[in-house]
């Protein structure tokens, strides 16, 4: 989370900076220090707007071969949003597809906190002190407190875990946004205990910020297109359920446990496989991303439903440039800077309006 942290404060001390070194006569070879007046009306830089995420994961069984690729879009995404001037003060991550225990926050980190890359050093540790010890839900007990406040480096691991476990298949589920809707609506309340897996959402997510960013990550197909009956939750469009809005004007299906958030400071960031694109196109276009590992396409596959594609158009008509997209294939790849610009910049773009 705090990769490319380093070039936003350098670029916020030249921006400051009241003095310049620069070198000095080439016959003398004096050091000079040039004074740069700060004029009287100078003022010092806004205040970062601060902004919680909200990471919604496909953690299918195959998305084991893709957690160190999540992982580095995780990363690499805060760090820009960072650097562009957006504080990301706490980030938590839940599956796509619910398990038996319902809607629950699987991993999670606070601004300022600094943990330790322990997770695989406590898994190692809870294998050699129990034969009994075999699968995600007997380590939960051992590992829960690293899961909420997760290392970076910690972070493939965390997530093959979870992927592995077999829990978030989603069998049987349709709908793209049931779990993310469910989970926003009970985000005051009470966790489940620490043996099913439960952060404490209400704590993490205590009140609304300038902003709240949901970021899905989704490499396979989508189970259900905008508009059809499959995708409907509680017999509504997901899109409906986003605009709607409470008597005060938030967002009425993210529910804090005090006051809420505005429809226009909710922002949406699909990182997707594109949607109604042939496999071979979608094969070739992919396999020409510098580094593209192609062994991946096994895990991978365009979607020919369109959920995505509506998702950010109705997002946008309603709130300028709360729906963003990013090609799942571009930014997976070894130079994956210019797509994350790209798409950071397009979240970003919505900072004017606040």
């Amino acid at each position: 989370m705090k990769t490319g942290l380093a070039l936003g404060i350098a670029a916020v001390a030249c921006a400051s900076a009241c003095t310049v070194v620069a070198p000095g006569n080439p016959d003398a070879g004096m050091t000079m220090i040039l004074g740069i007046p700060i004029r009287p009306d100078a003022l010092p830089p806004p205040k970062p707007l601060e902004a919680s995420v909200l990471v919604v994961a496909n953690l299918e069984r195959s998305s084991a071969n893709l957690a160190e690729r999540y992982a580095k879009v995780m990363v690499g995404l805060s760090g820009y949003l960072e650097t562009v001037g957006l504080h990301l003060e706490n980030m938590g991550l839940i599956a796509t597809y619910g398990d038996q225990f319902g809607p629950r926050l699987l991993l999670g980190r606070r601004a300022g906190s600094t943990p330790n890359p322990t997770l695989q050093l406590l898994v190692q540790a809870a294998l050699a002190s129990s034969t009994q010890i075999e699968d995600y839900d007997h380590l939960l007990p051992y590992i829960g407190n690293a899961l909420g406040d997760i290392a970076d480096d910690d972070l493939p691991y965390a997530l093959k875990l979870l992927a592995a476990s077999g829990h978030f298949d989603g069998d049987g589920e349709t709908s793209e946004a049931k779990n993310l809707i469910q989970f926003g609506r009970g985000l005051g309340t009470e966790p489940l205990p620490v043996t099913q897996g439960g952060i404490e959402r209400s704590a993490l997510f205590d009140k609304p910020r300038d902003l709240f960013i949901v970021v899905y990550l989704q490499p396979l197909p989508r189970r259900c297109a905008m508009d059809s009956a499959a995708c409907l939750v509680d017999g509504r469009k997901p899109t409906d359920i986003f605009l709607e809005t409470d008597s005060s004007g938030n967002a009425a299906w993210l529910n804090f446990a005090g006051p809420g958030i505005k429809a226009s400071r909710l922002l949406h960031v699909a990182v997707a496989t594109s949607e109604n694109e042939d496999l071979g196109s979608f094969r070739t276009r992919c396999g020409e991303v510098p580094g593209f590992p192609m062994t991946l396409f096994d895990v991978m596959a365009p979607s020919p439903n369109l959920y995505f594609g509506p998702l950010a158009s109705t997002l946008n008509s309603a709130n300028r440039g709360t729906g963003s997209m990013g090609d799942f294939c571009e930014l997976i790849g070894d130079k994956p800077d210019a797509a994350i610009m790209k798409l950071g910049t397009s979240v970003a773009g919505v900072l004017g309006g606040h």
